[in-house]
């Protein structure tokens, strides 16, 4: 089971979403997993930069005893 999306924060001017993704214990045992996962399906974190300041925050990983999930802050500084 893997599930994944985009939660916008702000609504009325969608200038922060949160990225996720959900999987099984099985399928991310250990930090390599965490790693490659990661890797494959979010942005490299970045401070705010350009015009407009866009940021993209380091990837956060929680566990419990059968799920892992991945959670990564992004959006726009006016």
């Amino acid at each position: 089971m893997r599930m994944q999306g985009i939660k916008v924060l702000d609504r009325v001017l969608e200038t922060a979403q949160v990225h996720w993704l959900l999987v099984m214990v099985e399928e991310c045992p250990d930090e390599a997993a965490e790693r490659r996962l990661i890797e494959t399906h979010f942005v490299v974190p970045h401070t705010a930069w350009t015009t407009p300041r866009a940021f993209v925050e380091p990837v956060l990983v929680r566990r419990t005893r059968t799920r892992v999930l991945f959670r990564q802050h992004s959006g726009i500084t006016l």
